[in-house]
C-alpha cells in the first residue's frame, strides 16, 4: 500500500507540474506575441509619422 501512494504522489505531482507549466508556457506566449504584435504596430506608427512629417517639409535644395 505505501508504495501505491508513493505512485499516486508522484503521478499526481507530475500532473500539477506539468499542468502549471504548460499554463505558464501558454500565458508567455501569448505575452509575447502581444508584445510583438504592439512593437509591431509602434515601430509602424512611428515610420508613417517620420514619412509624413518629411514628405510635409519643403526641400532645403534650392529649387
Amino acid at each position: 500500500m505505501h508504495n501505491f501512494m508513493a505512485i499516486l504522489s508522484q503521478l499526481f505531482w507530475g500532473v500539477t507540474i506539468g499542468a502549471l507549466s504548460a499554463a505558464f508556457e501558454t500565458l508567455a506566449k501569448g505575452m509575447m506575441m502581444i508584445g510583438g504584435l504592439g512593437g509591431a504596430g509602434w515601430y509602424g506608427l512611428r515610420w508613417r509619422k517620420a514619412r509624413r512629417d518629411r514628405d510635409s517639409k519643403p526641400d532645403k535644395r534650392g529649387d
